[in-house]
Parts: structure tokens; C-alpha cells; sequence
């Protein structure tokens, strides 16, 4: 694949959608499983993300028209993976929609608004067979550009204790720690203890 062009966009077609949904589902399983959607079920996580994803406010990176890594970039005007109540019913029915909605709103709580000047990428995913060809840099590359663009001087993200490979590459395109989160009480079962909050100061 290294020797394919690969093709940085902002549209998809609907194939091309739900690929979005399935990668985001195989990077981060176990949150779906414990913390978001709470079914190991690839089929149903891949359904209601089909539904919430505000494909609009991301970026993807495609080969072949295969997409094989994505970026979210919410801009103060809700979030990338906007999780409601008429999806999770559509697939849970009434009572599995009320409950998943009312644990996704929980864990909302904790991820406040950001300011007018700022970006927050949520998520970056890459597919398993394209890692290490540079596609994760080449999609935070375009969302810096396109934050420039908007008049935007800050980038934020986030990353987990146990992710320290994806920490390196946040910092070696110029992000810093500036907040470390205890979240060991409700993410062990994800998989994780802490959440470290990253900024990137824009020129």
C-alpha cells in the first residue's frame, strides 16, 4: 500500500461512510463495549454510528476510494460522534435507547464546549493495515491547515495512558500535555486509567 496514492478528503459516499463506521468501531472497541454504546456487537455499533456521525466535520484519508484513516474535528458546534436518542432506539428499541443514551449523556458531561478559537480532534483513526505509512500525520497535517483556515489558533485532543504510540505522534507534530485525568473509577473495564489532555498552538 505504501506505494498507492492516498488522497486526503472532506466528502464520502455512502460506502465510503460506513467504512468510517466500522474503522471507528474496530479502534475502539472496548469503549463502545464498556463506556459508549455497551455491546460488543460490531453490526449494532456500526449501525447507530451510521446515524450520529456528522461526516461533514471530518477528514479522510482514502486509497483506491478505500477509506483507511479518518479525523474528527469538532468546532464548537456539537460533536463528531453525535450519539442521540432516536439512534440508539432504532437499534436497542425504547428501553436499551433510553438507558444507552442516558450513560452516553453521563459521559459527555465530562468533555465541556470548547472556545471559538480552538478545534478538537475526536477521533483519529487508522485502519491496521495502513499504520506506520504516515497516514495518521498526514490527516493531523490537514486538520491543522484547515484550523488555520478557520481562524482557529489551538488544537486539543486527548489521549489514554495506555496508547503510547499515539501520544509519540501527537507530540512529534508539536502537541504538549498541559492536564493529566484520573478516570481509573469508570474506564478500567475500557482498558485505560487516565486520559491525558494535548494542545497544539497554531502560527
Amino acid at each position: 500500500m505504501s506505494t498507492l496514492q492516498v488522497e486526503i478528503v472532506d466528502r464520502l459516499d455512502e460506502v465510503q461512510k460506513r467504512e468510517v463506521a466500522r474503522l471507528y468501531y474496530q479502534a475502539f472497541a472496548l469503549k463502545f463495549s464498556a463506556l459508549w454504546i455497551f455491546t460488543r456487537e460490531e453490526k449494532e455499533v456500526v449501525e447507530v454510528l451510521c446515524r450520529s456521525l456528522r461526516y461533514d466535520n471530518g477528514l479522510y484519508a482514502l486509497c483506491e476510494g478505500r477509506v483507511i484513516g479518518f479525523i474528527g474535528l469538532e468546532k464548537g458546534d456539537g460533536f463528531f460522534a453525535a450519539l442521540n436518542y432516536a439512534s440508539l432506539r432504532q437499534t436497542f428499541g425504547i428501553f436499551g435507547g433510553v438507558w444507552r443514551y442516558a450513560a452516553y449523556g453521563v459521559y459527555r458531561l465530562f468533555h465541556s464546549g470548547i472556545s471559538k478559537d480552538t478545534i478538537h480532534i475526536d477521533p483519529l483513526v487508522v485502519s491496521g493495515e495502513a499504520r506506520g505509512l504516515g497516514i495518521g500525520t498526514r490527516l493531523l497535517e490537514a486538520a491543522f491547515t484547515w484550523s488555520r483556515q478557520a481562524n482557529r489558533s489551538k488544537v486539543l485532543l486527548e489521549v489514554v495512558d495506555t496508547n503510547p504510540l499515539a501520544k509519540k505522534l501527537y507530540e512529534r507534530v508539536g502537541f504538549r500535555t498541559f492536564k493529566v485525568e484520573n478516570t481509573r473509577l469508570f474506564s478500567s473495564q475500557a482498558g485505560f486509567h487516565k486520559v491525558l489532555h494535548m494542545e497544539k498552538m497554531l502560527k
